[in-house]
């Protein structure tokens, strides 16, 4: 899963791409590497165009293979019904994004989109306005403008009517207007309240994109350009056409809606195991280096590994347990990328659910009784033997401004476990495990079919059931796009995969009804929504920096999620492929989870040879 998000390297803070000390030093054949790059102190008082990426010229590359661990499921990925990192891997090469992150000289740095954008712009701080400027030939693959139509339909599901489209609304509702000119070429944001994550706003970097309106528009005969903020009421008939279009047509993948506006489009999905994708013939930029890219599943990373060293694939993109990255490591042909990154595990309680929201206790024993060092010892060691237990959601480990607020817990301290459930009533049975008021201390632990997390599983029934609490094992392959967001769990072991945008993991700890489209745990405490409100407001780094530390504070308070460890950004590449800068230079491939993981840029792939 995606939504938390890192940050972004002007907009709030420091972009997550140092490399784990075991990781990028040493070999010879892996890359990965730079910085911990800080923000713009004042992202409001920029005023000015942002940097413009536009693609390489490059020479044709022929077709291209890469192994994944799982392939593209919708379209629309933007609702909380769907939000996977896989769908990124052909989102990136085929919806709009003003924004897109790139990866250069170590970093990854937000830029403007210069092949859709002629600009982006602030044109005033008081009140905040936004320019956007697209450019003349910018197409949907059927040959209708990309423009400022689309940027009000995602005004529309996100700030107006996020609940009927089950859109993220942060920041979108800080909107107050948004004006299209004559030729839908420019849009002019106004805010009635700054939000200084703009840039994360329409695009990929803040788990965003455009959608195409004029399909939307075609199918319903709404025209969402007449909803306002005055309106919404007048206009709720035509809200729930359009949102139930937006939540359900654009789900999967229908060639009649799922219109490309990238340099890539769909040719063919199975939406499971092979997705192809081929160049967009109404592309107006640079034509993309390969004829075509298939997407492979393969979950088995031994499998995928053996697969990259028999040349059927160009790359591989899957979690690779430590031998085989120990394994890929050591092979001359192969180019292996690591860096530390945003995707952290962790284990969320379902509040929904009377064993957790009833029993504070026992949320608290569960934080006592786990071991988390030993959990990082036994499966993050062997990558990086530097690795701790993570004390931070809002920040990683390699982000200025991060503070360790689970120092406390977390330590396997089972007397200290069974004292909190007996001083509450709970008393132990027969068989081991502690029972109150006909309620046992046990629960189902939801997660997706994955060798670590099994081994995470098994670590964790193990020393809970040394505390008396019952662990069961509720491994299912459909666990993450299906399971999860529905909230059909007890407890969910996952992990949140990071941005360019620190606002945008709002979504995943507000109450459902304050914005919390991602929060599939139903955790709900009103002080902290009003504290990560706040926040992102806030244009100042060193005052921001302590208001979401202050927010990370109260989640640890209300101990309803525990974290993990912040999990190594990991892939693999045959030696004998690269990709071009923005120059044309061939260099590694590189890797970025939010933006199609090794696939961010294969637009730009080369072959070195």
């Amino acid at each position: 899963m995606r939504r938390s998000k890192a940050v972004s390297a002007i907009a709030l803070a420091a972009a997550a791409t140092l490399v784990l000390s075991a990781c990028g030093s040493g070999g010879g054949n892996e890359t990965g590497g730079g910085n911990n790059q800080q923000q713009n102190q004042k992202p409001g008082d920029i005023g000015a165009q942002d940097q413009l990426y536009k693609r390489p010229k490059v020479a044709d590359a022929g077709d291209v293979t890469i192994a994944v661990e799982e392939n593209y499921r919708d379209f629309n990925n933007y609702i909380g019904a769907t939000n996977n990192q896989a769908s990124t891997r052909v989102g990136n090469l085929t919806i709009p994004s003003p924004y897109i992150g790139v990866y250069t000289n170590g970093q990854i740095i937000p830029m403007i989109d210069g092949d859709l954008m002629e600009s982006v712009k602030i044109t005033s701080t008081d009140p905040q306005v936004v320019e956007y400027k697209f450019q003349q030939p910018a197409v949907w693959e059927d040959g209708k403008p990309i423009g400022c139509t689309d940027i009000y339909l995602a005004f529309v599901a996100h700030g107006l009517s996020s609940t009927k489209f089950d859109s993220e609304k942060t920041g979108y509702e800080n909107i107050d207007k948004v004006d299209c000119s004559a030729d839908d070429k420019t849009a002019t944001l106004t805010f009635g309240k700054k939000f200084a994550d703009y840039r994360g706003l329409f695009s990929i970097i803040g788990n965003n994109g455009l959608l195409p309106e004029h399909i939307l528009k075609d199918k319903t005969g709404v025209d969402v350009t007449k909803i306002t903020k005055q309106n919404v009421d007048a206009m709720a008939a035509d809200i729930d056409k359009a949102s139930q279009f937006y939540t359900t047509a654009w789900l999967k993948h229908d060639p009649s809606v799922a219109v490309s506006g990238g340099p890539y489009r769909v040719k063919s999905t199975d939406l499971r195991d092979t997705t192809v994708l081929e160049r967009n013939p109404k592309w107006w930029g640079n034509k993309g280096g390969p004829a075509t890219i298939t997407l492979r599943t393969n979950t088995n990373a031994q499998s995928a590994s053996q697969q990259l060293q028999n040349k059927e694939v160009a790359a591989i993109d899957v979690q690779a347990d430590a031998p085989t990255a120990q394994q890929l490591r050591g092979i001359s042909t192969v180019k292996t990328f690591a860096q530390g990154g945003q995707t952290y595990e962790h284990i969320d309680f379902n509040m929904s659910k009377p064993l957790f929201k009833d029993n504070p206790e026992f949320r608290k024993a569960i934080f006592q009784a786990i071991d988390r060092q030993a959990i990082v010892d036994n499966l993050v060691k062997d990558i990086n033997p530097d690795a701790k237990p993570l004390g931070n959601f809002m920040f990683m480990p390699n982000e200025s401004g991060y503070e360790d607020h689970y120092s406390d817990i977390g330590k396997g301290d089972v007397a200290a476990a069974k004292q909190t459930l007996e001083a509450a009533g709970w008393k132990l049975g027969s068989d081991n495990v502690y029972e109150k008021n006909g309620t046992k201390a046990s629960f189902t632990l939801g997660y997706k079919t994955l060798t670590r997390r099994n081994k995470t599983y098994q670590l964790l029934a193990n020393q809970l059931g040394k505390a008396g609490i019952q662990v069961i094992s509720g491994q299912a392959d459909s666990f993450n796009d299906e399971l999860l967001p529905k909230s059909n769990f007890d407890a969910a072991l996952f992990a949140w995969v990071g941005n360019l945008v620190k606002s945008s993991s709002y979504a995943n700890y507000a109450c459902k009804d304050n914005g919390g489209s991602s929060n599939y745990a139903l955790y709900c405490d009103q002080a902290m929504d009003t504290a990560y409100k706040s926040a992102n407001e806030n244009l100042d780094f060193t005052s921001r920096t302590k208001q979401l530390n202050d927010v990370d504070k109260i989640i640890a308070k209300d101990q309803f999620s525990v974290p993990l460890f912040q999990l190594p950004d990991f892939a693999a590449s045959d030696a004998g492929w690269g990709a071009a800068d923005a120059e044309g230079k061939v260099g590694d491939l590189s890797y970025e989870n939010f933006q199609g993981g090794v696939s961010w840029n294969s637009f730009a792939w080369q072959k070195r040879s």
